[in-house]
This record gives structure tokens, C-alpha cells and sequence, in this order.
């Protein structure tokens, strides 16, 4: 035994005496398997060394590998494999990669006090010889860890399991005795807190691996939270639009709660010493299934010729065709049929678009006020929803949401906050309005008297909102929807001419995903209102925004406090949960 192999012997040795469990050495093949839900890659790519083969060692009880001189490269790469498709400010610290940070750095903690050990983020850091060997391009056999357990559910749906890196980075790094006392973050999707799976070691990042789920060794366990039986869409395994179909619908609604929670632990700690365990509770949706009235399917092609439509795979590692989706509506599903087998054949060159846009509508007929539910295919097509006793329109490319039946709830928790206080409201002021669905759903929630002023940036949603006004017979006097930018809202010529004062006003906000910003909440402050309703997408910049909220008063005293904080389960078998905060005036 050469003295290499006498280290990582060494090593398999001390890992052992960190379980009672038998350690299963990484298994490889030289033939790729396919990863449960996801589709094999090693066809797209040649079978051969990238590069010069390695010169043969002079030594050889030395290991072959050298340090790698890419770590700017590699440095460049993982920066790139951050970005998100809405988000690219990756110095932001709700950005998804530093939600993911935080949330390792938590369970690495809780992990090593349970454990007795002391692990750090250094103790986890994959070196940039690591994160080399494992680029996608790069691998041309598999590497498979056996019964690992997952022990924490991420915001992202991801499970998160603990690996020493002895038992499967030795023969890839330049010393093997360096990773003792080292281990291995792997976010597994597709799994739940107390699954024993086994995965397939992909790409590395600088604070953890991504694990290819290939199959759960103990999904009948009483450990895991997992019933495979409540699954109901058949692409589940390989689609990455659903997260918790495999949890009880309880169980989803405690798992959302608890990244409310969570959002505030990191961002304003403050609050959560003040609250009790129903803070963040999450309502749910009255349909679990069925709900969601858009869908943007892409579309697959083969040789240049349509073959398919549907989402992006578990690892983006292709498109998954999908014939029906259980969480849209039955309107959108017909639609699906009948756009695939118009399409199917068709060149690319002749198709309009690569990706739908598919929205149901409601047909309103004037004479008996009766409804009958339609999908519409097209970004610019007019969009007709009926929310409670008011009709909104839009085109599919505006923002509206997307699960109407929880709607109503939500209405009726901001109306029972803004009578509460029992104040007369004479204001009510719709920051980032949209079409204006707030300021008229709540217009008949409020006295006759109370003036109704939203802003907006988008041109098309104000057209739309003025319209919306005008199409329930409101008075466009007391409601007057403009376009600008919300941030600079208080200080716009024709609010300030408006003559509407912060004393007996309510402001709702509902920013996009990356939330508000530290100039709208310093007018906020110097406005005054007697209540705030923040409704957010992202509990995460809704939480950053409080804290900073609350850092501004410090400098004049406080002047509002946080009454409560209630979850909506817009999107169930997802990992999205919106949020509502309820600020008051002390």
C-alpha cells in the first residue's frame, strides 16, 4: 500500500468513528447513469481528456494532482453560476446565493453542536481544485454516495446533507490528509428532512455540491416526512416546477412558515424576540391543485423541428415535456393540447415564439351577468379576471396574480387591519400598483369618502388601471392611478398637488421579488401614515426592509411597530410563499 492510499485509508478510518452507520465508499461507473429526474448529458459531450494528457509523475506514491492555477477562472464561473434569472445583484445579501450561504452557515452550526463538533464555513470550502475537477464538462464518470441522510430544508425546496470529503475527494486533490476534519455541503432537490437517499455527485460551488437525487432508501421510513402517494403529477422526479408534493399539505404550510421565520432570524432578529409561535402562520389556499391561471411553457426541439412544450428539468439539463400540469387550471391544460398539436412537426423557422404565454380569462356575458372561464395564448392579449364583485383587465404580459382563489382572504385580513383601529381612513395609497387591483378591491372597504391614489412605473399597467376604474363604474375623481417611479412617490409634483397627508392614510406596498429601497422608506417615514401593509413575494427583502425601516427611526425616535405578520399560500407544492406585514403607527 503506497503511501496515498495509506491516507485516504486514514481518512475512511476517522470518518467512521463520526457514525454508527457502515460507511459506503463512493461508488463510480464508467458508463453514466441517469439521475433520478433528470436526463444523462454524457451524450452531449465527447468522451475524451480536455487538453494534454498528464505527464506520468516521477514520484509515484505522490498524487498526480496539482494546484490549480484557474482559481480566477474558476472564481469567474462560480460568480456566473450565481446570477439568477431575475436577480443579478449578487452583493445583495437576499440575493438566492447568500439566502443559500446563510442557511448553510445555520444548519453547519446546529449540525455541530448536535454532534459535538466544531465546523466552520473554511471547514466546508471547496477548493478550487475541487470545484475543477467536478465542472459539468469535465466528468466523464459518475460518482455515487449511498445512504446519506438529509437533515434541513432549504427556502429553495433543497435538502441539505453533510458528507466528510474523505469519502470521495481523495484521488481529486493534491494532499489527501488535508481534508481530514473537512466536509462536504450537498443540496439535494427533490427531497425532505429525514430522507436516507442516494445521489450523484455533480458540480461544486465554493460552499457546497449539487447532489443528483437517484433513488430514497427509506421512503416508507417514519423518519422522513416523505408519502410519495400524495404526488399526483407524473413529472414530479424531473420537473423543477413543483418542490413539496411528496409533503402532506400540512406539512407544507409548517415548512413555509418556517422560512418566515427564518427570513426574520437573518434579517431582523430584533422581532423575533418579541413574538410568539403563531407569528408567520401561513393561510392556505382553498385549491391545492388546479389553481394557477398562467403558465410560460417553452418549447423542444429536435433536428430544428418542434417536438415538444413544457419546463426547464430539476438541473436545467433540458426541457421536460409536459402534457398536462396538475397546479394549472383545466382551461390552461386544454390549452397546452391544443398549442402542441398545432405546433408539432412545425419548423422553428416558422414559429412565431419558442416560448408560450398562456393565461385563462373570464367571458363576462352582459345581459345575465354569467361567466364561463377561457385560455388565451399571446403576451398582448387582454386578460379579463373578476376578483370578488370587481372586473380587472390587463394584457398577458402585465403582472396580476396568479391564484385568484386566495384573493379574497387576503382582502379581507388588510380590511380587518385597517378597521381595527376603529380611525376614519380619508387616504388610501397603492405604491407599485399594477393595474390597480388593492386600490379597487379595498375601494368599497373604505368610506365613500376615502381617495384612492396608486402609482406605478409601468405605462401599459397605469393605462390599464385608469381603465379598470372606468369599468366598474368608480368614480375616477376619488381614484386616480399615475405613472412613476414609487421610490421618489412622495416627492412626485402630482401627489404632493394632490393634497393627500400621511394623517389617517394606509400605504400598501407590493414591491417586485427584490423589494423596496432605503430612499422610498426615508418618504415613507416623513410621510406619516397611521398604517402600512407591506405585501411581498420575497419574505426574505420583506424582512431586510423592516430592519432598515426600523434603523431610520432610530434617528428620530420610533414611530411604528410591527403588529403582525401573516403568510398566503399563493403557489401550494411549491417552495413560494408571499407574506403580509402589518406596520402601525405607536
Amino acid at each position: 500500500m503506497n503511501p496515498t492510499q495509506t491516507k485516504i485509508t486514514r481518512l475512511i478510518n476517522w470518518y467512521s468513528t463520526l457514525s454508527n452507520q457502515p460507511v459506503n465508499p463512493p461508488r463510480t461507473s464508467e458508463k453514466p447513469q441517469k439521475p433520478y429526474g433528470q436526463p444523462s448529458r454524457s451524450h452531449l459531450y465527447p468522451q475524451k481528456p480536455y487538453g494534454k494528457p498528464p505527464k506520468e509523475s516521477k514520484n509515484p506514491s505522490r498524487s498526480p494532482v496539482k494546484p490549480s492555477n484557474d482559481k480566477h477562472k474558476y472564481a469567474k464561473l462560480l460568480k456566473h453560476f450565481q446570477k439568477t434569472k431575475r436577480r443579478n445583484d449578487i452583493a445583495d445579501p437576499t440575493h438566492p446565493s447568500s439566502i443559500t450561504t446563510l442557511e448553510i452557515k445555520e444548519f453547519i452550526t446546529k449540525y455541530g453542536q448536535k454532534h459535538n463538533l466544531n465546523i466552520t464555513l473554511g471547514d466546508i470550502t471547496n477548493s478550487y481544485d475541487l470545484i475543477g475537477k467536478f465542472l459539468p464538462r469535465l466528468r466523464t464518470d459518475d460518482i455515487i454516495l449511498e445512504n446519506i441522510t438529509i437533515r434541513y430544508l432549504t427556502a429553495d425546496g433543497h435538502g441539505i446533507a453533510i458528507v466528510p470529503k474523505a469519502t470521495y475527494a481523495a484521488p481529486y486533490v493534491v494532499d489527501p490528509e488535508e481534508l481530514l476534519g473537512k466536509f462536504t455541503i450537498f443540496l439535494v432537490p427533490k427531497t425532505v428532512v429525514g430522507d436516507k437517499v442516494n445521489i450523484l455527485i455533480k458540480m461544486h460551488h465554493e460552499y457546497y455540491a449539487e447532489g443528483a437525487l437517484m433513488e430514497v432508501t427509506n421512503s416508507d421510513s417514519r423518519q422522513s416526512r416523505r408519502n410519495n402517494g400524495l404526488v399526483v403529477c407524473q413529472h414530479f422526479d424531473k420537473c423543477n416546477g413543483c418542490q413539496l408534493q411528496m409533503l402532506s399539505y400540512e406539512d407544507q404550510l409548517r415548512h413555509k412558515q418556517s422560512i418566515i421565520k427564518k427570513a426574520y432570524r437573518f434579517f431582523y432578529p430584533d422581532i423575533t424576540k418579541h413574538v410568539g409561535e403563531e407569528f408567520g402562520t401561513v393561510m392556505g389556499s382553498p385549491l391545492q391543485y388546479t389553481y394557477r391561471t398562467k403558465l410560460t411553457p417553452h418549447f423542444s426541439f429536435g433536428s430544428g423541428v418542434f417536438t415538444g412544450l413544457g419546463f426547464e428539468s430539476v438541473s436545467n439539463q433540458g426541457r421536460i415535456d409536459v402534457k398536462q400540469c396538475p397546479i394549472a387550471t383545466p382551461e390552461i391544460n386544454d390549452k397546452i393540447t391544443e398549442m402542441r398539436d398545432k405546433f408539432l412537426g412545425q419548423s422553428k423557422s416558422t414559429l412565431p415564439y419558442t416560448q408560450l404565454t398562456l393565461r385563462q380569462s373570464t367571458r363576462i356575458n352582459n345581459d345575465t351577468g354569467s361567466t364561463t372561464q377561457v385560455a388565451l395564448e399571446g403576451q398582448y392579449k387582454v386578460i379579463t379576471e373578476k376578483v370578488n364583485d370587481f372586473v380587472f383587465q390587463f394584457d398577458g404580459n402585465c403582472f396580476f396574480q396568479n391564484n385568484n382563489a386566495i384573493l379574497p382572504s387576503v382582502l379581507d385580513y388588510i380590511t380587518y387591519h385597517t378597521k381595527l383601529s376603529g380611525k376614519l381612513i380619508d387616504n388610501l395609497v397603492d405604491a407599485y400598483c399594477g393595474v390597480g387591483f388593492f386600490g379597487i378591491a379595498l375601494s368599497n372597504a373604505v368610506p365613500e369618502t376615502t381617495k384612492i391614489f396608486g402609482i406605478e412605473l409601468s405605462k401599459t399597467s397605469i393605462k390599464y388601471a385608469n381603465h379598470n376604474v372606468k369599468i366598474n363604474y368608480l368614480d375616477q375623481e376619488r381614484i386616480k392611478f399615475i405613472q412613476g417611479d414609487a421610490a421618489s412617490m412622495f416627492r412626485n409634483e402630482e401627489f404632493m398637488t394632490s393634497g393627500i397627508l400621511g394623517k389617517n392614510s394606509v400605504v400598501i406596498i407590493d414591491p417586485s421579488r427584490k423589494g423596496s429601497n432605503e430612499m422610498f422608506l426615508k418618504q415613507l417615514l416623513e410621510f406619516e401614515p397611521e398604517l402600512i401593509v407591506y405585501i411581498s413575494c420575497n419574505v426574505f427583502t420583506q424582512a431586510r426592509d423592516l430592519a432598515t425601516f426600523a434603523k431610520l427611526q432610530k434617528e428620530g425616535g420610533q414611530k411604528y411597530r410591527v403588529r403582525d405578520i401573516m403568510g398566503f399560500d399563493f403557489f401550494p407544492q411549491t417552495k413560494h410563499v408571499e407574506s403580509v406585514a402589518i406596520i402601525e403607527k405607536v
